[in-house]
């Protein structure tokens, strides 16, 4: 659940967001001068009771002098009567917290423009979404795909895109996600004058501070669904395969591309006995685990993926490729997996393979 935004004030207590923006030495210079500047006008023009009152007009004259958008100028604004900064109505009034924002600490502020713009943000508004898994938290979404994505990651998702499985995958989400003309405006408007990372080719890359804030601001999701992934094998075991499978396929539609739950649902399509369906799957997440740089390299998660991807291909009766994948995960895996012998064995006989050095 996300916590309630702060009141501005010098002597608030600093909370987790604040201490870990101090800690990565990370602070919204830019952001910060946008709003000196803009309290600057705003001063001037409440002194000036004859400049006109209308404030969409204000936004647009400011935005226009200053070269920024009329949009970005608002979310300042915003934030200011927000923070009791500026008064609310058209009388554009600062209070006397004022001096605050101009003597504050930086990191608090950072840490409080970073919690308005982008915890306040309804990305369901500039995604268009109609997903119902969107819904539940699109900010959350949000930042759990972009602490993932990196330049290079999406130049090595070239090699995936041929497979039918890629349009449900995290992948498939990113180009989504990096296809709306109104996401890269919040992207170029907000992320990139918050030191978060910058538009390049058509997609919005976080640099490092933005990995780390978007990570920090989506772990209570990753951890969501890390319980979720151990719930799918429990379900799995109890012999629950749709609960598995659904909880698996909503993994992978909200969070990010995770080979686990591909070798869940490849699990259940074996036991509904579509395997070529099966097949796909471990080969999808294999792929993943050996065409690009998407995390760490789970080795039992893709030593399970290896293993089931022979079994499918043992059921399919295409012995031969099933006996190569068998042998390669006895000859290289340092530890027994169930049944492997007797897999070996049992392919051997039935195609008349000699014996196995």
């Amino acid at each position: 659940m996300l916590k309630k935004v702060q009141v501005l004030d010098v002597a608030a207590k600093r909370d987790g967001l604040y201490n870990f923006l101090k800690n990565n030495n990370y602070i919204s210079y830019i952001v910060i001068d946008d709003l000196i500047m803009l309290l600057d006008v705003i001063d001037e023009i409440s002194q000036n009771k004859s400049i006109i009152k209308n404030e969409k007009l204000i936004i647009d004259l400011i935005g226009k002098h200053f070269k920024k958008s009329s949009a970005y100028i608002k979310l300042l604004m915003d934030f200011l009567k927000f923070q009791g900064i500026l008064s609310e109505g058209e009388d554009l009034n600062l209070t006397s917290k004022e001096l605050l924002i101009r003597n504050i600490d930086r990191y608090y502020l950072s840490s409080e423009i970073i919690r308005f713009l982008l915890l306040n943000v309804d990305w369901n508004i500039y995604l268009k979404s109609k997903d119902i898994y969107l819904s539940l938290d699109s900010r959350m979404y949000i930042f759990a795909l972009l602490s993932q994505t990196t330049k290079k990651l999406i130049d090595e998702t070239d090699s995936l895109k041929e497979s039918s499985i890629y349009k449900l995958s995290y992948f498939g989400s990113i180009n989504k996600l990096n296809s709306s003309l109104a996401f890269k405006r919040v992207a170029e408007e907000i992320f990139e004058r918050l030191n978060l990372g910058s538009v390049e080719n058509e997609c919005f890359v976080p640099n490092e501070y933005g990995n780390k804030i978007f990570e920090y601001l989506a772990k209570d999701l990753l951890e969501q669904y890390d319980r979720l992934l151990e719930e799918c094998w429990d379900y799995y075991d109890k012999g629950n395969f749709e609960q598995a499978f659904d909880i698996a396929k909503s993994i992978i539609r909200v969070l990010s591309f995770v080979p686990e739950a591909y070798n869940v649902l490849g699990c259940v399509y074996i036991k509904m006995g579509d395997i070529e369906r099966a097949r796909d799957m471990f080969n999808f997440a294999i792929d993943v685990y050996e065409k690009t740089s998407l995390g760490d390299f789970e080795v039992d998660s893709y030593i399970s993926l290896y293993y089931n991807l022979g079994l499918s291909y043992y059921y399919m009766n295409e012995h031969f490729r099933a006996l190569s994948i068998f042998k390669s995960l006895k000859k290289t895996i340092p530890y027994e997996i169930d049944n492997l012998d007797e897999l070996i064995e049992g392919i051997k006989l039935m195609t008349v393979v000699g014996p196995i050095n």
